[in-house]
């Protein structure tokens, strides 16, 4: 899902790129300026400045000139019965951006091509972030090639900081001790957090569970077995339920939607959050323009010191449908959109993480913390249920009643772990 954008839950945030011949050579073997076809291109509203799209399009023009593309912009809201529809039918499209999170419900059901055997042919394959890598391979096949990323990093006050003499932390202890001062430091404030925090909150959630050597399920054998209740997942979902605890005073029934509003209005030093969500705070309309010289990032610390918990990479992914009768002029357009010259366009021009480590140097500014964050990213488990997991709120759900202290960490986690299993088997 995209979670750059409407995320991740995702958030929003990637879409996958299957390229194989379906019939046919592939346009390399013969006279490009001979091919002829339409290719029809779905790319989701806002993934893509449309001046990056106009020149992937010159190019593609210049090298196949008898063939037409159309791009078709797609809404996030109704994409998946769009799809579902799109691909029970004979004439699906043949490009297709994919939410990271999607691609292994259609891999699995067959609507993308398998393209294993042509990621050598796409650039810096060889360095594609590991997340979005994942989230395109099923049962050890490829298909679909990453396209752009989304990371999460913590968002501050530097004003807030400075006042209370304090740095940015480079550990989870540290994240604590900093936020303790903060807390003490506008004491006077009954609605201040110095880290606010959902209860809701997942993707943020993920780093803790993580950087402990958790997870949220592990497969043996073809089948799926919950692992949030490890001893592992335990100690990081405990850690984190301190931090919420000691230094959030966010609804801890909700979830981050309206977390950017909050930080704008001056009640919280940090938040977890895109890089996308910096414009929000600072917006003109709904934001706090004078905030814009105020803020900082860091990465999410780990429990080891100077080292990053590792982050949960919303984002996008190109696929191209198996019942595309196209699909080699498919496979050249995807190449020629991921390759080393538009996605460099898509971190300048775009503003969003690249799909390869190979260009996270592109991000300036504040941008550069988050693009830095994604060279240490995880994945959900890659099933074709997952989206049954995340539709059934589970997480989320755990998570409340963790910090509503409604049932301990190892109850709430068992009960999750079960689910989760049960779910992702196909129950």
């Amino acid at each position: 899902m995209n979670q750059s954008k409407a995320w991740f839950s995702v958030i929003g945030l990637v879409a996958a790129v299957v390229v194989a011949a379906c019939g046919g050579s592939s346009p390399q073997s013969n006279n490009p300026a001979n091919e002829t076809g339409t290719l029809t291109i779905w790319l989701m509203n806002g993934s893509a400045p449309q001046a990056v799209v106009d020149g992937v399009n010159a190019d593609f023009k210049a090298k196949y000139p008898k063939v037409t593309v159309n791009v078709e912009i797609q809404q996030w809201g109704d994409i998946g019965t769009k799809l579902d529809t799109a691909f029970a039918g004979s004439t699906p499209p043949d490009v297709v951006e994919l939410g990271n999170t999607l691609v292994a419900k259609y891999a699995a059901a067959g609507a993308l091509e398998d393209i294993s055997g042509k990621k050598p042919s796409f650039d810096n394959s060889s360095t594609w972030l590991q997340s979005l890598t994942d989230s395109c391979t099923l049962t050890g096949k490829l298909y679909c090639v990453p396209y752009y990323a989304g990371s999460r990093a913590i968002i501050y006050r530097k004003d807030y900081f400075d006042a209370a003499g304090v740095q940015a932390p480079t550990s989870i202890d540290g994240l604590l001790t900093v936020g303790q001062k903060l807390m003490a430091a506008h004491s006077s404030d009954p609605n201040f957090s110095a880290l606010y925090f959902p209860g809701k909150y997942w993707y943020a959630a993920l780093p803790f569970v993580w950087d402990f050597g958790g997870d949220i399920a592990t497969q043996s054998g073809g089948k799926w077995q919950g692992s949030l209740n490890s001893a592992s997942s335990q100690q990081g979902l405990n850690t984190l339920t301190n931090l919420v605890g000691s230094l959030s005073r966010a609804d801890k029934t909700g979830d981050e939607a309206k977390q950017d509003q909050a930080f704008a209005q001056g009640h919280v030093a940090m938040i977890i959050a895109n890089g996308w969500e910096v414009g929000v705070i600072t917006d003109k309309t709904n934001g706090n323009p004078s905030l814009a010289d105020k803020l900082g990032a860091f990465p999410i610390p780990s429990h080891n010191s100077g080292q990053t918990a590792p982050v949960f990479l919303g984002g996008s992914d190109f696929g191209v449908a198996a019942k595309s009768p196209h699909a080699s002029l498919a496979n050249a357009w995807v190449q020629m959109f991921t390759d080393s010259k538009h996605m460099a366009e898509m971190a300048t021009v775009g503003g969003v993480i690249p799909n390869t480590t190979s260009m996270l140097n592109l991000g300036t500014g504040i941008n550069s913390t988050f693009y830095n964050a994604a060279k240490n990213s995880k994945f959900v488990p890659n099933s074709q249920n997952w989206a049954n997991v995340e539709n059934a709120n589970v997480i989320p759900d755990m998570l409340v009643k963790i910090f509503t202290k409604q049932q301990t960490v190892a109850d709430a986690s068992n009960a999750a772990s079960t689910k989760i299993a049960t779910i992702l088997n196909g129950g």
